[in-house]
Order: C-alpha cells, then structure tokens, then sequence
C-alpha cells in the first residue's frame, strides 16, 4: 500500500481510495489532496482507531506475502538457466593436501646457517635448497669475509622448487683458527636444506638443521682414525660476543696443543666467537663424547676430514651437524646398507642411559654412563631396534662393500621415532651409480606412502622387513630412486622416517630428512 491516510465517509455511496493523486509541496508535513465532491469527517474514537490499525496491518501482511511470491519466483527462473551437468562430464579434483607441508616443523625452516669442514681433497662445496611452494632466499655471508669470496656468495634469488648452488673451496675451515667462514641462507617460507661436500673419491652430505631449532649444548660423534686423518668438530656463532666452552672426551689421552696450550682427556677450552665466526678443532684421537655448551644457541658440526673403517676400501669425508642434546629422541630404528654394506651403528647416552637394542630375534641390554658410546654392527639384511630410558644420539656409518668397490664409509644421523614426519622434499643428488631411499613406518600404514606421489613400485623395493617395536611394528623398505627432486608423502598425514643414501666406487653419502624432535 501507499502512504495515504485510510478516510470513513458519511455516506457509503462516496468512496475513497487511499492512493495520493497529488502530493502537497510542504516541506515536512504534507497530505494528500483527493478528488472528491465531499470532504469527510473524521471522528476519533478508539474503536475506529482499533479498526484502523488492524486494516493497516492486514495490508502490509499482504504486501509481504506478495514480495515473497514474487522473490521465488525469480529464484525459480534463475534455477532454469543453470544447465544440467553432462553425466559423461569428468570433474577435476584436488588432492586433499599433505598435514606435513607448509608447516614449520623438524628439519624445515626459514634460516639455515651452513660451513664446510676441512677434507683431503679439494672438493665441490654444493647446497640443495627445496621448497614446496616456491621462495624468495637471500644467501649471505660475514662483512668481514674476503670481498672476492663474498662475491660469490651473496645472493639474492626466486627459488620455484629447488636450487642447487656451489659455493667457493675457499670456504673449507682451517683448524684452530677464528675465521668467517659460515654463510647464512634466509627464504620466505620454510625450506629444506642439504649440503654435499663432493671430491674425487671422497663425499660427505648433511642435513641442515633450521635457525629456530638450534640450542647451546651438543655432543660430538665422530671416529677413531685409521690413519694420517683426524677427527673433528666445528662450531659457528649467530650473535656476536657468544662464548663457548669445550669439555674434551678421547678415546686415547693424546695431547692437544691450541694456541700454545695444551689439553687432555677432560680438560676445558673455552674461547668466543662473533656473528658468522667459524671454529674447528681436530685431534688424532677418536673426540665422540666431547661436550659443546655456548652462551646463546650455535651450530655444532662434526665427523672426520676422512676415515677408512674397519680397514676395507678408501676413506670418505665424514660430516653431519648436530642436533642439539634437548632434541634427541630414545627410541629408534636403524635400517641397512645396500650392495653389502654393513653398518656400524654408534649409541651416544646423553645421560645414564639403560638401553635394549635388538638385531633380528636376539635382544641385548647394556648401560651407558653420560657421554659415552657402544658400537654394534648389522648386514645390509638386518636392521636394529633400539630402546633407551634416556635420551640417546644414534648414528649409522655405512661401511665399504664386501663384495665389489661400491661404497665407502658414510656417516647418517639416525631420526628417532618422535622424530618422523609426514613429508619430505629433498634432491638426491646427481653422480652415483645406486641411490636408495630407507623408509620406516607402521606396518598397517605402508599402503599410504607416496614417492613423488605415486605408489610404490614393487621393481624397486631392493629390502624390506617387519620390525617389533614395543607394541607395534614397523615396516622397513630401501627404495631404488632416481637422482633429483624427491617427494615422500603419505595420503593420511601418516609419519615416517626417512634415511638417503647413494653410492659409486669408492664413495658414498647418506643424510636423513629429520634428526630433532618435533
């Protein structure tokens, strides 16, 4: 209805309408004007006033019911011009997405920071930087580093998937020397970062552990010398004025002469270091046990410029960094070696440890005192099972085939079970005749594994074994993979563990996806 006023006349003979012919030009209060030979009465009584309101209110009852009449009748329309879908019509879909990926967690993250410890033979210093999304990464390095060497390092690029950059030989530490020789990678989103020291006959590959997840305590592992080749540690520093304390462990109380003093089996060094300041220390003696503590959190890094293991093959350049004693786990399973590899497996007790490992059926039990280490030894057809009540560092040197020249000693940091994820993108890199990629997750769940999101291809499982661990068991495959980008996923966000390896005459890598608790 309009807004004219509803008039009762006299006579039932004179009607009136309530719609306006005529709007008055008053500013506010206006009326309508109706054409009409007789002008009615109003009379105010409640009655009518009753009646009024009730007429009033069955209009606009009316009106609204006619706007919704009109209102589905236009949806109706707009329903008849949407064409029925061709039932032969195939819907792309999405796949639902991975719970692992784009998320800050292990050994992903936005800062890395990265050196090359000293090897016998000049050697290719190459990164691997992996990116799921793509990233914008600056690279860079001390101001007080050599401008010609710097040169070469900083950098800033557009990262769509991976990258794959070598940085100078320069940049190999010299022992017992502060030099500026870490270079810092930062992204715009989490990445994965690997580093693979490569020289003829001699490699040694690492992977990075992110800025976020480094602390102030670590302990070295690394190995007896065979040979002329030592063992060593280095650290680097992220904030300047950071001071750093060294508890030597040796394995053989040899003297350690730095800067004209001399140390022994638990003695103390202390020393500081600045932003970008590098340090390393090596010794003829096996230094696994030696304890790291800083002031603010560093980098720890440590292994062997080369070693030759139980006295088979060549020597290979051993490095890994370290994760930080507060992100070691207790319960771990160690896959094999391929091509008759055996593998030395190194137990470190963070604290008094009470351990049980298990090879095949038989069970072993042993304790640790704070720092120290066991060694056991399974075949490329065996894989250990190991329990702690402390956290404990576990790490795997692959050894030298018994069979053929394939292979050299590797040296892997091995992820506990609190350490596995659901997803990794790492390159495998190029150059070796076998690359194999050891997966460890439960049993029921080894259906949802992806390679480069596929299902795996039965051809190229070259091992695979159940293993009890506590009240589950775990299914472990070694994958044949080709050299580049890898994916590893699963469909239902299921962790796992993941361990590389790669080997060609006399020389093999091998790194994991993850050694920090999560």
């Amino acid at each position: 209805m309009g807004n004219g006023t509803i008039l009762k006349i006299k006579s039932q003979a004179d009607v009136f309408y309530d719609i306006p012919t005529k709007k008055a030009s008053t500013s506010k209060n206006f009326k309508y004007i109706i054409k009409s030979d007789t002008v009615p009465e109003i009379k105010k009584s409640n009655k009518r006033r009753w009646l009024m309101i009730l007429t009033l209110g069955l209009l606009l009852i009316s009106a609204a019911a006619l706007i919704a009449t009109l209102l589905y009748q236009l949806k109706l329309n707009e329903i008849d011009k949407i064409p029925y879908p061709d039932p032969d019509l195939q819907i792309p879909t999405t796949a639902e997405p991975i719970a692992g990926q784009n998320v800050t967690i292990g050994s992903r993250g936005k800062g890395f920071i990265v050196l090359f410890t000293k090897s016998i033979i000049q050697s290719t210093n190459n990164v691997y930087i992996t990116s799921e999304n793509g990233v914008q990464m600056n690279m860079s390095t001390s101001p007080d580093l050599d401008a010609s060497i710097k040169s070469q390092i900083d950098r800033s690029v557009n990262i769509p998937s991976s990258q794959h950059i070598i940085l100078p030989s320069e940049l190999e530490l010299q022992s017992f020397r502060k030099e500026v020789k870490s270079v810092l990678i930062e992204t715009s989103s989490d990445v994965f970062v690997i580093s693979h020291d490569d020289g003829a006959a001699s490699v040694g590959s690492t992977t990075h552990i992110p800025l976020h997840k480094l602390s102030n305590k670590y302990v070295v592992v690394s190995t007896e010398p065979e040979s002329t080749w030592p063992s060593q540690f280095a650290v680097t520093a992220i904030d300047d004025n950071t001071t750093i304390s060294i508890i030597f462990k040796m394995k053989r109380n040899l003297p350690l002469n730095i800067e004209g003093n001399t140390f022994y089996n638990g003695d103390v060094f202390n020393f500081s270091l600045d932003r970008f300041q590098t340090y390393q220390i090596e010794h003829m003696t096996d230094l696994s046990g030696t304890f790291i503590e800083s002031s603010v959190p560093i980098a720890a890094f440590s292994g062997n410029d080369c070693n030759l293991l139980e006295g088979i093959g060549a020597c290979d350049h051993l490095i890994e960094q370290l994760p930080p004693t507060d992100s070691v786990d207790v319960t771990y399973i160690v896959p094999p070696n391929m091509n008759d590899r055996d593998t030395l497996i190194r137990i470190t007790a963070i604290e008094n440890a009470n351990i049980t490992y298990m090879i095949g059926s038989v069970t072993r039990a042993l304790s640790l005192y704070k720092f120290d280490s066991f060694d056991t030894k399974i075949s490329s057809s065996q894989t250990c099972f190991i329990k702690s009540d402390t956290p404990i560092l576990v790490t795997a040197f692959g050894l030298p085939s018994t069979s053929s020249t394939l292979g050299d000693p590797s040296m892997t940091i091995v992820p506990g079970l609190n350490q596995y994820l659901d997803y990794y993108k790492i390159v495998v890199p190029a150059g070796y005749d076998h690359n194999y990629v050891s997966i460890m997750i439960e049993s029921s769940e080894k259906e949802s594994l992806r390679i480069n999101g596929a299902l795996i291809n039965t051809g190229d499982i070259v091992f695979e074994e159940g293993v009890s661990a506590g009240n589950d068991t775990y299914n472990v495959r070694s994958i044949c993979v080709p050299e580049g980008e890898l994916t590893a996923s699963t469909v239902n966000g299921q962790r796992f563990g993941l361990m590389f390896a790669g080997i060609t005459d006399y020389e093999a890598y091998g790194f994991s996806g993850n050694s920090m608790l999560l």
